[in-house]
């Protein structure tokens, strides 16, 4: 950690594994199991993973197959309900066997081709989760929510490539990213789950990269993945730049604290769309990094619907 002349305070993320994917994703902490759950997006693959602190290194425990192209995995809160991923088009539960059981899937029988992106689950325990066009196009994307009876809802309609989300501490703000809107935009959000009162909370300035993935530390700053800007960059809920992570690849996803302490962030990066020379010229891309903070995560939100343990 360093103190730059501006005044930020700077980190360097390290590389946590060799394995490079595609497009790395998603990552979440799973406190049942004190280990880290990513995706690799296109390949529908739920990757869970033990961290060595010492070491600083993740050490693959188990590599599931779904399927489909998955954006999010979320933990379930009893131990041995598996996880809940968003995919397909829609929801789905992956036990810790491997089974994989569709839920709602919102955007079947659409006309255009629709995918599940980035999602995590609220402190009340309901997994939100939004959706894109996989050609991109404007306001093609929605975000829903699955509750705890597996109902699903349409919360926002009109989006275009739905990522982070994050929730303060009292529960009473949500913290969303519609990434092409280069901004963090604030909600009023309510125990039933409901929003209102949209704010920007965050810009982020042309040049920067443009905000992915994100979570929230234990002084509800937001800590934002910037994609194109090879750095996680951390912010007060009002917007001022407080630190920055730097990031030995490009395409910054997402991110996630985890860890003994809850004070490891834990950074996916992608190489989506790189050609070959790209890749050469940034051999990290695609790696999962970390770096330990000088402050804690907000605990990982697990999902508060029942399902059968895992045979």
């Amino acid at each position: 950690m360093t103190q730059s002349e501006k005044g930020l305070t700077e980190w360097v993320a390290q590389p946590a594994t060799d394995l490079r994917s595609e497009h790395a994703e998603g990552p979440c902490w799973d406190p049942r199991l004190d280990a880290l759950l990513w995706v690799d997006q296109f390949d529908g693959i739920v990757y869970l993973a033990n961290f060595d602190h010492a070491d600083r290194q993740l050490q693959i425990r188990h590599r599931y197959q779904v399927g489909s192209p998955i954006g999010a995995v979320v933990p379930c809160a009893a131990q041995g309900s598996g996880w809940l991923v968003a995919c397909a088009e829609g929801f789905a539960h992956l036990t810790e066997s491997g089974g994989v059981t569709l839920l709602g899937q919102p955007e079947a029988g659409r006309d255009q081709a629709i995918r599940m992106n980035d999602g995590k689950c609220d402190p009340q325990g309901r997994f939100w989760a939004g959706s894109m066009a996989w050609s991109k196009q404007a306001k093609a994307g929605s975000l829903y929510r699955l509750d705890e009876r597996l109902d699903v809802r349409t919360m926002l309609a009109g989006t275009t490539i739905s990522n982070g989300l994050a929730w303060a501490a009292d529960g009473a703000t949500m913290y969303y990213i519609d990434t092409p809107t280069r901004r963090v935009d604030r909600f009023g959000f309510t125990a039933s789950g409901e929003l209102r009162d949209r704010r920007v909370a965050v810009a982020i300035p042309p040049g920067d990269g443009e905000p992915d993935g994100m979570c929230i530390d234990q002084r509800g700053n937001l800590w934002i993945a910037l994609w194109g800007g090879s750095s996680v960059r951390c912010y007060s809920p009002d917007g001022v730049l407080l630190a920055v992570v730097a990031v030995d690849a490009p395409q910054v996803s997402s991110c996630a604290f985890g860890g003994p302490t809850n004070r490891t962030l834990f950074i996916t990066t992608s190489q989506e769309d790189m050609d070959e020379v790209t890749r050469r010229t940034h051999p990290q891309s695609g790696k999962v990094f970390c770096v330990d903070l000088d402050v804690a995560g907000s605990p990982t939100s697990t999902f508060t619907g029942t399902f059968p343990a895992a045979s």
